[in-house]
């Protein structure tokens, strides 16, 4: 809502590899004049984190993770970030990318004239070769080997008898089943 313009970067060569994915949205990026670049914290595919991670420093520009709020005053930018449960305020120059924790904002439902207007906006499709980039250059640097279930846990026990009993059958348990003493 509110985009001056979209560019869909598409390209079957482009993998799900993070190195790839942030080299082309890092070449695209490279074409447009930009003060902010806004993401998401995590994908929905990997939920790597790692994207944007990789864009900041392919253009060599500051990036600040899970921000819920963003102000900007000439050119720099003051954001608060979520820091595991509390709140940092973190100050950084302009140009940087920072990715969008839940709460950043309240998204508001598209008025039928914006629906409108956004049908007549341009609308760019991108492959490698418009990125000035070769197969080559996309080269996932990781690969999934595996990827399996944890195991089933056991059903837990019940221990039974005074408080000096089932201190003892605990201290027993975790010397010779869990075996973590």
């Amino acid at each position: 809502m509110g985009a001056d313009e979209a560019a869909l970067i598409s390209d079957e060569r482009i993998g799900g590899d993070e190195f790839a994915v942030a080299r082309a949205l890092a070449a695209y990026l490279q074409q447009q004049p930009f003060d902010v670049v806004l993401g998401g914290f995590f994908s929905v595919d990997n939920g790597a984190g790692q994207v944007a991670i990789r864009v900041a420093h392919l253009l060599g520009i500051p990036h600040v993770s899970s921000i819920v709020k963003l102000g900007i005053d000439e050119r720099k930018a003051t954001v608060l970030r979520d820091a595991e449960g509390d709140t940092e305020t973190v100050e950084v120059s302009l140009p940087a990318l920072f990715t969008a924790q839940q709460g950043l904002n309240e998204p508001r439902y598209p008025s039928l004239p914006g629906i409108m207007q956004a049908k007549r906006k341009p609308f760019r499709r991108l492959a490698l070769d418009d990125l000035g980039l070769t197969e080559a250059d996309v080269a996932p640097k990781s690969a999934r080997v595996s990827l399996a279930l944890p195991p089933a846990r056991k059903a837990g026990q019940r221990i039974e008898g005074d408080p000096a009993q089932q201190a003892a059958a605990l201290v027993r348990l975790l010397r010779t089943e869990v075996k973590v003493l």
